[in-house]
């Protein structure tokens, strides 16, 4: 037998495999990813109220460093404006 034929023989051998392989792969990729896009899991009550509970201290937070930044201007205005004025000396 010519070598040439039993070298074409094994080449189509290994391409037939990968490919066989390469569509297994995609098969099980395909029905892995289908399986995982299944009904989303519904939202609970309980977990509603943890939510609702959890932006509304986020929001009370949010109030509080607003009053804390507030408190520094007026508090860095009183200092500029104190520097501003010469000490009284007797």
């Amino acid at each position: 037998m010519d070598p040439d034929v039993i070298t074409f023989a094994a080449v189509s051998c290994v391409i037939v495999g990968l490919v066989g392989s390469l569509a297994a792969i995609g098969v099980v990729t395909v029905r892995v990813l289908m399986r995982s896009k299944g009904p989303s899991k519904q939202v609970t009550r309980a977990e509603d109220d943890r939510l609702e509970h959890l932006q509304q201290s986020v929001d009370a937070i949010a109030i509080e460093v607003e009053r804390i930044a507030e408190a520094q201007r007026f508090s860095a205005k009183l200092l500029s404006e104190r520097a501003d004025f010469p000490a009284n000396r007797a």
